[in-house]
């Protein structure tokens, strides 16, 4: 009876701290407003070009085909539970005429099970090199670990090679992260949708994706800093 009530009490506890911490995480990933996602992904990343002062992921950004970005992604887990959320914008580069498209709106989330425990914020960005990764980003939504391939991002203080990202991963990934928190995971399994509110709320009407990466320059002056910084970056 005892063993019982012990089995009871603690499938309890396990029940309402799963159901805060994903509570916790529903806030963390509350809707903000397209201008506090877009200042939110500036901060984001000049703090990550900062905190990972490396020659080589300037040389990577500078050549991309477009970026994702998203800042103050949250993730939480309990006893083995976890899950991330957050939202982010998409900017394509047209590598011909320099020109920035964008910016279209994302959300992420993922749910699993694993060795994990915790609470964190992570900056994350999403390096795109390739046709297939763009078109990843086109699509109404799509999951990593299924048909896309990526990888972490290469990093080091020195560039003595040249980077050809076209015969590298479709999408490199780079993320900072703050909290306590223990992941032996990856992006493994997380699902990235089109975020039409953001987009319906930024543009004033209802585009998609595609249609705001195909056609849509950026304009926006707070996005333009964005595009200019990864235009100007240096190489140490």
């Amino acid at each position: 009876m005892k063993t019982r009530k012990l089995m009871i009490l603690f499938v309890s506890i396990l029940f309402f701290t799963t159901i805060f911490l994903f509570c916790e995480l529903a806030v963390f990933a509350a809707s903000e407003t397209p201008s506090e996602i877009i200042s939110d992904t500036k901060e984001a990343l000049i703090d990550m070009d900062i905190a990972l002062d490396s020659g080589v992921f300037r040389s990577v950004l500078r050549k991309a085909k477009g970026v994702a970005i998203f800042p103050s992604l949250a993730e939480v887990a309990v006893f083995g539970l976890g899950g991330q959320g957050g939202k982010g914008i998409v900017l394509r580069k047209d590598r011909e005429t320099g020109k920035w498209y964008g910016p279209a709106f994302l959300k992420i989330s993922a749910f699993g099970i694993g060795a994990r425990a915790g609470i964190q914020s992570i900056d994350l960005l999403l390096v795109i090199n390739d046709a297939s990764g763009l078109e990843a980003f086109m699509e109404k939504s799509f999951k990593f670990g299924g048909t896309l391939a990526w990888t972490l991002g290469p990093i080091g203080r020195s560039v003595s090679a040249e980077i050809d990202s076209e015969s590298g991963s479709p999408i490199y990934s780079y993320s900072v992260t703050r909290g306590l928190y223990f992941d032996a995971g990856s992006l493994q399994g997380s699902t990235i949708k089109e975020y039409s509110t953001g987009n319906k709320k930024f543009w004033g009407e209802e585009l998609s994706n595609r249609t705001i990466l195909e056609t849509k320059v950026v304009s926006n002056p707070e996005v333009l800093k964005i595009c200019n910084y990864i235009d100007n970056l240096g190489d140490d």
